[in-house]
């Protein structure tokens, strides 16, 4: 398994552990304080994440084709 797709679990991984930590403050009715900042950053963290996954396999996507053609070319 090469490098980057490994990369793309881990990344995949820590998203779903962050907007699982984001439901946190939903649990305990939190409008504020401690619970609800951890909210915030576990939906806007796992949000980020999710974004760099999809930009990751859209590269690998691109990637491949390229391969495909060169090896098509020759």
């Amino acid at each position: 398994m090469s490098k980057l797709y490994r990369t793309m679990i881990a990344l995949f991984v820590a998203a779903a552990a962050l907007i699982g930590i984001s439901g946190i403050p939903a649990l305990k009715n939190a409008d504020h304080g401690w619970r609800w900042v951890l909210g915030g950053i576990g939906w806007f963290g796992g949000l980020l994440l999710a974004l760099a996954v999809i930009v990751l396999a859209l590269y690998t996507l691109a990637r491949a084709a390229a391969a495909r053609r060169r090896a098509n070319a020759t």
